[in-house]
């Protein structure tokens, strides 16, 4: 945090964004599974190359390549214990030339192991060097971070033009002429059918995927260009991107479910009220920068902030209220001195316990939690009694209208598909027909339903409740993407006009805007229906009957709008709304309404608290907690997903927070969070609330059933962050809840919503190490390692070209052969080829002068029965499978800090790499033997004085890796 700024010039830039530069981790997760792919791919195609080269399958005799079929029969090169090069090789057909074609795919098999090997080392430096400072100090990892993407930018492109270049360029080659082989032949089998080749054609895609980046950042740059010089419309541009991407968002939405969630009339525009007020919310005159990453870590740590808080006001209240404390628990020995200071000085403890009351935690403006007193609903009471039953009564209500009377209405009604409204005909107005038994309604009727969804239209439903004698209006909560539209739009709209029409006094009165829409509509259609007309006419039977409003969330917000707008006619009209939006009525209003609403809100819904100062008050609070952090992103993140409970919780967070007044004030970051708060705080809204009579249902967290006690809407005014915070707001779990609700058993019993630990547990403070930093040749233990990975490095290179050559040992014959005694030359070998000799003429023999010619040939073609060549082969892959991995520590030990027991796992691979490559030699040098009657002897070649070398360096290197072993 924020995006690091990597490239600004005129003309082109470059950011990490969305990424900051302290959560590059993920990208580095990216590439490291581009590169696990091409490793896949690199491994086969490079085994292949190493196996065609052992094989004899590179080398190309008279300009004919292994695959054709006209390739000749290399045993043929032997006569006896002798491959020459002028040899007939049968037919009358002649070897003119020898050459090979593995040398490029060799030097590109090279460049792939080079570029993957970079890319890894990139890969650790970024993940370690995004692991400094905090999430709002970036200058150390910065200055890290800068210079590496530059390369990656760079090594980026050459790289892998260069591989996709030369695949291409060797596939074309060998597919030139019938792959090479002449146009009269008939290729059964090219090299392209082979399975290697799809791993080869991976890999060249992998590379050219890469390069994709370039376009990309071309034309990110364009854009910007054009919005730089006056294309766009700043802040308007800005507006109307973000309601594309909510609008793309909810698209995608309609694309998923088919159309079953609606999304057919919205249109961009109708999110500009939310654009607006979500980019002022991060984003004013002042940008306050951060990332994805930043709401993650930070909206976690607020919820853990919000629970130390909670146990601190908790502790607090507990110490200073001898009161508080019986009533928290009532095993606790009571403290003799009682502190002056009492939190409820303005009650006494006689009227405290002469009260139903219980006392809960209210979050206060600077994000501190206080303890308040609150009115229980008391089993003793009729009126509260009367109030829960109505609730769980009206509740079934606002569930059914969601979907289950639409498909009643439709199987069992007659109400055919398409059309959107249920009428009564004239003749059945006032029949006991169309009751709902299925829905377990059976003393409910149906009169009136429309299931219309649009922008402004909502579904509701008109019943009457012959049980209850009311008449009832229920009307559906957000169930469609056009719901969700209308629920963004929360900016507080005048209520004057609607007061003139209704007949109330509504002016200096203000509502959710969007809710305001649909509640209008709901009001017009009504009238234009006449249902209600009909059923308070003197002929009705129901006329005596009160009518009742509810609804469950946006529906909830409706009913109580529609209540307002009715009152004035229907003077006895009750509304019941069930978890309404938090942002709904002005604080006048919602005192106007205590009267005849009652709003139910369950323990952390998530909907209900969801307000302009709500909004504020939360991105305040992570705004302070982000400047707070004092370890890397990344252990934070960690730290989150280890499960903390409230014991724990106050060492857990001084692990990764500083104090409030500890912050620093130097950073980019504070300074522009102030200079947005100035901003901000010269900036002025309608605050809305939730209206009427609030009950709160408190969930014990026992298993015991909620607690309902009337609550206040500035307890509302703070999102709670936690697990439950939206399933909170699911309707038919509300039902269960409030049929279940347990009211307090009398007015004298007063009760606590929280719950008091005797002893706060406390841990031994870890001492929290720094994370060891990976960058290449920081030297973390000094210059040693560097000259150890050297020493290895070059040890390796001999060990290669030692096993790789045919000439670890030159071989002379001596003795009697066809009668004449000769001393010649005899063909040199290696671990995997042989080299032939040449004696300038066809038809070599022993007699002959021979000398060495520079081609080599595969051991697959027999020489002798040399019964060393498989175990020296096994010894030299063992060597070479313990050589690698102890070069790849020592090359890590330059960058990182490894521990003790690395180095003694290096100095055993490297004293077992002198092992294995001294046997290799010695198993050569004591099976030269005899050959038929002539005597071979054998002398070092240059492979074999690789291998002498190899195996010094590797001892010398394991005494060095020894030294770091024993030390502690």
């Amino acid at each position: 945090m924020p995006a690091l700024q990597v490239i600004k010039t005129r003309f082109f830039g470059y950011s990490t964004r969305p990424f900051g530069g302290d959560d590059l981790q993920l990208v580095c997760i990216i590439f490291g599974v581009l590169r696990l792919i091409q490793f896949i791919c690199l491994v086969p195609w490079a085994a292949r190359l190493f196996w065609k080269r052992t094989h004899g399958k590179t080398i190309w005799i008279n300009g004919i390549p292994p695959w054709c079929p006209q390739y000749p029969d290399l045993s043929k090169l032997k006569r006896g214990g002798l491959l020459a090069f002028r040899e007939d090789i049968g037919d009358g057909g002649i070897v003119f030339s020898f050459e090979s074609d593995d040398g490029p795919q060799f030097i590109a098999a090279g460049v792939a192991l080079l570029y993957f090997a970079i890319s890894v080392c990139w890969l650790c430096m970024i993940s370690s060097a995004t692991s400094l400072g905090t999430p709002t100090q970036p200058e150390r990892r910065d200055k890290y971070l800068r210079p590496l993407i530059l390369f990656q930018l760079i090594a980026g492109a050459i790289f892998p033009i260069a591989l996709l270049f030369g695949g291409i360029w060797t596939v074309h080659h060998n597919r030139l002429n019938n792959y090479r082989c002449g146009q009269d032949v008939v290729v059964d089998r090219s090299q392209e059918d082979q399975v290697y080749y799809r791993f080869y054609s991976v890999l060249m895609v992998t590379y050219a995927l890469e390069l994709l980046f370039w376009p990309s950042a071309f034309v990110g740059n364009i854009v910007r260009l054009a919005k730089k010089h006056g294309m766009f419309e700043g802040k308007q541009d800005k507006e109307h991107r973000l309601q594309c991407i909510i609008g793309l968002v909810l698209r995608c939405l309609q694309c998923i479910s088919c159309g079953k969630v609606g999304g057919k009339e919205f249109k961009n525009e109708e999110l500009n009220d939310f654009a607006v007020q979500f980019m002022e919310l991060a984003n004013y005159e002042t940008q306050v920068d951060f990332v994805l990453s930043d709401i993650y870590i930070g909206f976690h740590m607020v919820a853990r902030d919000q629970l130390e808080q909670r146990e601190a006001a908790i502790r607090s209240v507990v110490k200073e209220n001898n009161f508080i404390r019986d009533l928290v628990q009532p095993q606790i020995e009571k403290d003799k001195k009682t502190d002056d200071k009492d939190p409820f000085a303005s009650h006494t403890r006689k009227a405290m316990q002469k009260t139903g009351s219980i006392y809960i935690l209210q979050q206060t403006k600077n994000f501190k939690y206080e303890v308040r007193e609150r009115k229980l609903l008391l089993e003793s009471n009729e009126g509260d009694q009367a109030l829960m039953q109505d609730l769980s009564y009206y509740s079934i209500y606002a569930r059914i209208i969601y979907e289950k009377l639409r498909i009643l209405t439709v199987e069992e009604f007659g109400l055919k598909e398409g059309v959107s409204n249920f009428t009564r005909g004239s003749g059945a107005q006032f029949e006991s027909r169309y009751r709902l038994s299925s829905l377990d309604c059976e003393h409910a009727m149906l009169f009136y339903a429309s299931f219309l969804n649009g922008m402004i239209s909502t579904p509701y439903a008109i019943l009457v409740d012959t049980s209850a004698g009311k008449v009832v209006i229920t009307v559906r909560g957000t169930h469609s993407i056009e719901d969700m539209v209308i629920d963004m739009q929360y900016r507080p709209a005048s209520l004057e006009k609607v007061g003139l029409i209704c007949g109330s006094d509504l002016k200096g009165h203000f509502c959710h805007k969007g809710l305001l829409a649909r509640s209008k509509w709901l009001y017009n259609s009504l009238r234009s229906e006449k249902v209600l007309k009909t059923l308070y006419s003197d002929e009705s039977p129901f006329k005596d009957y009160d009518l009742v409003v509810c609804g469950h969330s946006m529906g909830a917000g409706c009913a109580i709008l529609l209540a307002v707008m009715l009152r004035p006619s229907y003077p006895s009209i009750k509304c019941f709304a069930y978890e309404p939006p938090g942002a709904l009525l002005d604080d006048g209003l919602c005192t106007k309404c205590e009267d005849f609403v009652v709003s139910t809100v369950r323990q952390d819904d998530f909907i209900c608290r969801t307000s302009h100062q709500s909004f504020d008050a939360i991105r305040d609070n992570f705004f302070d907690i982000l400047a707070r952090i004092k370890v890397p992103k990344i252990q934070a993140f960690y730290d989150i997903r280890t499960p903390c409970g409230s014991a724990f919780i106050k060492q857990r967070n001084s692990a990764v927070l500083r104090p409030q007044t500890d912050i620093p004030t130097d950073t980019v970051f504070y300074q522009r969070l102030q200079k947005f708060r100035e901003e901000r705080s010269e900036a002025d809204y309608m605050k809305l609330w939730i209206p009427g009579k609030i009950v709160h249902l408190l969930d014990p967290g026992d298993g015991r059933p909620h607690i309902p006690y009337y609550a206040s809407k500035h307890q509302f005014d703070h999102i709670v962050i936690s697990k439950t915070m939206a399933s909170d707001h699911m309707i038919v779990d509300l039902i269960e809840v409030l049929q279940n609700a347990q009211l307090s058993g009398g007015q004298r019993k007063s009760m606590v919503s929280f719950k008091f630990n005797d002893s706060i547990k406390t841990e031994e403070e870890e001492k929290i190490e720094s994370p060891r930093f990976f960058m290449l040749c920081s030297n973390p233990q000094g210059s040693l390692p560097i000259l150890l990975t050297t020493g290895a490095f070059i040890a390796v290179i001999f060990s290669i070209l030692s096993n790789t050559r045919c000439d670890i040992f030159t071989r002379f014959a001596s003795g009697i052969w066809d009668g004449d005694e000769i001393s010649t030359k005899f063909n040199s070998v290696g671990l995997y080829s042989v080299k032939l000799l040449d004696c300038g003429h066809q038809n070599c023999t022993l007699q002959d002068e021979l000398i060495d010619y520079p081609r080599c040939i595969p051991l697959s073609i027999p020489i002798s029965n040399l019964e060393w060549f498989s175990k020296a082969q096994i010894f030299a892959a063992c060597q070479m499978g313990f050589a690698f991995p102890s070069l790849l520590a020592l090359f890590i030990s330059t960058c990182y800090r490894i521990k003790r027991y690395a180095w003694i796992a290096i100095s055993f691979m490297l004293l077992l790499s002198t092992l294995f490559q001294c046997l290799v030699f010695v198993l050569y040098y004591d099976s030269c033997g005899d050959w038929d009657s002539l005597t071979i002897t054998c002398y070092v070649g240059p492979g074999g004085s690789f291998a002498i070398t190899a195996c010094c360096l590797y001892f010398i290197t394991a005494l060095g890796s020894i030294f770091f072993a024993c030390r502690k």
